[in-house]
């Protein structure tokens, strides 16, 4: 990659300032002016070490590439097309920053002893971990799943760590850069059964990347003549389907590492404060309470508020060409069994939640009754919203008492008597 554009000092720079902690630099507003600063600072330490960093820019959460030409073709082992992928604004937060890596460093910058480094050209993201002692759970977890047998193991669905990366007691760690989960919206009921399906063999949309970075086909297109110029495409290009896709998990700044072999009853922890909307109530109660079971009940609320309510585009085409009657109404619904494993995985009693193994098992039977003939059909789902996953009263009132929310039970009594 081409670094002539810029002058850089030969010269190592005068001491960087950072913030003083990992949570000070967690907390820095990323909508504010120059919240990219820190990173800047260490331009010159990425720079040394191979990478070139994107450029943030004030008043939003974007960075631009370091030069407008399309990442490398092959960038490890990802799908999608980047021949005309000319490098766009990526949505970046404070503590993660884009880059290409293995840029071609001046030899003046580098020790003799060293040769330059060849240009991949491909892009990366790297997170701040640690600082000191704080975060080193989390650097521990990325240790531990990026190291051998882990790291080969087929069923290891995180996105891997390229290096680790230290300045001074700071710890970085440097990944593929990947497209979202939800860049665009399933197309159909299989692609959102093959979702469910990996997902169950932290859950969050927002923390689960897949194996493409590259061109995304187009959504809309512009029509002069319509009374609003951009109309979306219908029916949407395929895009999943185009490529075996595989989702792949990050962000272990809560994860928690047990023993081996330690019971599943026994698992508990404090759990920290949290916005997650789907998150279950056990969450916000004093006390510990179990990850795996919080794990189970988030999967089911995602996929609920995913696969249960199709994009207005959809539904609105689905209004205009057939009739409104026909047709499968959603994903969940159309499943036999599909709605009660979620009601099963969203029980207000964690004791009654299945385990991730077990609902897989029973998900791999579900999955087999969906209507072979409505599989392909077009009717596009995306996540909106998480509502809470449909179930009778007396399931919910017996959970409750289960639990001993005795005065949960009384409002909610008097609610269902209330709106009977």
């Amino acid at each position: 990659m081409d670094t002539s554009s810029e002058p850089l000092s030969t010269s190592e720079p005068c001491p960087v300032s950072l913030p003083v902690s990992l949570r000070a630099w967690r907390e820095i507003d990323s909508y504010a002016d120059e919240w990219f600063l820190p990173w800047e600072n260490l331009r010159y330490f990425f720079l040394k070490s191979g990478y070139k960093l994107y450029y943030g820019r004030s008043r939003g959460e974007f960075c631009e590439p370091p030069v407008w030409s399309p990442p490398a073709v092959d960038s490890f082992d990802l799908c999608g097309a980047r021949q005309d992928f000319q490098g766009p604004r990526l949505k970046m937060t404070p503590v993660m920053m884009a880059a290409r890596d293995r840029c071609v460093v001046p030899r003046a910058m580098k020790p003799a002893s060293e040769l330059l480094l060849s240009s991949y050209n491909r892009d990366v993201v790297i997170k701040i971990v640690a600082k000191g002692e704080d975060g080193m759970k989390e650097l521990e977890i990325l240790q531990y799943i990026n190291s051998e047998p882990l790291r080969s193991d087929p069923r290891n669905a995180t996105v891997p760590v390229l290096e680790f990366l230290q300045y001074q007691d700071w710890w970085f760690a440097v990944m593929p850069r990947c497209d979202q989960s939800d860049e665009l919206p399933f197309r159909d009921a299989s692609e959102c059964l093959e979702f469910a399906e990996q997902m169950l063999s932290d859950v969050s949309n927002e923390n689960i990347l897949l194996n493409h970075r590259g061109e995304l086909p187009p959504t809309f297109m512009y029509c002069p003549e319509a009374d609003f110029p951009y109309v979306n495409i219908w029916p949407p290009h395929p895009w999943r389907s185009t490529f075996p896709v595989r989702y792949l998990f990050i962000d272990f700044g809560y994860s928690c590492r047990f023993p081996p072999h330690t019971p599943l009853s026994e698992c508990r922890v404090i759990p920290r404060f949290g916005t997650r909307v789907h998150r279950p109530a056990e969450m916000s109660q004093n006390g510990s309470c179990n990850p795996f079971a919080v794990d189970v009940y988030q999967t089911a609320r995602l996929f609920y508020g995913w696969f249960a309510v199709r994009t207005f585009c959809s539904f609105y085409l689905l209004m205009q060409t057939s009739d409104c009657g026909s047709g499968p109404q959603d994903v969940i619904h159309c499943t036999p069994g599909f709605p009660r494993l979620l009601q099963d995985m969203t029980s207000f009693n964690p004791a009654r939640r299945p385990s991730a193994a077990e609902a897989l098992d029973r998900f791999h039977a579900v999955r087999s009754l969906f209507p072979k003939d409505q599989l392909h059909e077009v009717h596009e789902y995306a996540i909106w919203r998480f509502p809470l996953v449909p179930r009778p009263h007396w399931v919910t009132l017996r959970d409750l008492f289960e639990c001993k929310q005795w005065y949960l039970a009384y409002e909610y009594t008097r609610f269902v008597l209330k709106d009977w």
